[in-house]
């Protein structure tokens, strides 16, 4: 017989959906008796919270928040984080006091530009997910001068040191005396796959910006100012993964 599916959401995810906080974060709150369901304490994390349901975190109702989207335009030297317990400079002090969100993906610590955030879990999985190839567009400046053809190294597949295959556009390439400025689009998002791929073609990376995710740029946006998205953009992120 098949396994009847429970109605709404598991308690912990409830609480994050609410912006109380990390699912782990929230499992605290509901070990250590903070938590109630129709004025009862739960403990146990397979508690599932309907619609009708009544959840107070001491004492006091919560109830999930509205989604919200947000773009950053992200500075050198902070990392794609929220919450560090080593206390390192983080994208998430940027954002005190405001709606609880996750990063749409991952910029490396070095590198600058568009980073998206959101509370919304289905378009942030579809967002991230290589299945629908959501273009990214990026600056490169590398050290020393790159060949003219690795705008069809990159259209064929540049192969990995562990062996993963990185694909992409180049738009357009900048040859200024020791260096090299390459445009270009990826879609998939391997872990610091541009670094990886310039690697392996033998040239360091000496700045990375993002300039647009999908069709969402920081135009009209300083280093470390973020804004909400327009119902617009909202819009537009929706039918890029439709």
């Amino acid at each position: 017989m098949k396994k009847k599916k429970k109605q709404g959401q598991r308690i912990n995810k409830y609480l994050s959906l609410c912006g109380i906080g990390s699912r782990r974060k929230c499992e605290k709150y509901i070990k250590s008796g903070q938590v109630s369901v129709n004025s009862k304490v739960v403990k146990d994390f397979s508690t599932y919270v309907k619609p009708e349901d009544t959840v107070k975190l001491n004492g006091e109702p919560v109830e999930p928040e509205k989604k919200t989207y947000i773009i950053l335009n992200k500075p050198a030297g902070m990392i794609t984080t929220l919450e560090d317990p080593r206390d390192r400079s983080m994208v998430g002090d940027l954002f005190e006091n405001e709606p609880f969100v996750k990063p749409v993906g991952r910029l490396d610590k070095d590198t600058t530009g568009v980073l998206l955030l959101t509370n919304d879990g289905d378009l942030l999985y579809k967002l991230t997910h290589p299945k629908f190839q959501v273009p990214k567009k990026y600056v490169v400046t590398v050290k020393g001068l790159v060949k003219k053809s690795i705008g069809k190294q990159l259209a064929r597949g540049v192969e990995l040191e562990d062996g993963e295959i990185a694909r992409g556009r180049v738009v357009k390439i900048n040859l200024k005396q020791n260096r090299s400025i390459i445009t270009l689009i990826l879609r998939e998002g391997k872990n610091r796959e541009i670094r990886r791929i310039f690697a392996t073609l033998g040239h360091e990376v000496h700045k990375l910006d993002r300039v647009s995710f999908a069709t969402i740029t920081y135009k009209n946006l300083k280093r470390g100012e973020w804004r909400y998205l327009s119902q617009r953009e909202v819009r537009v992120l929706s039918q890029v993964v439709d």
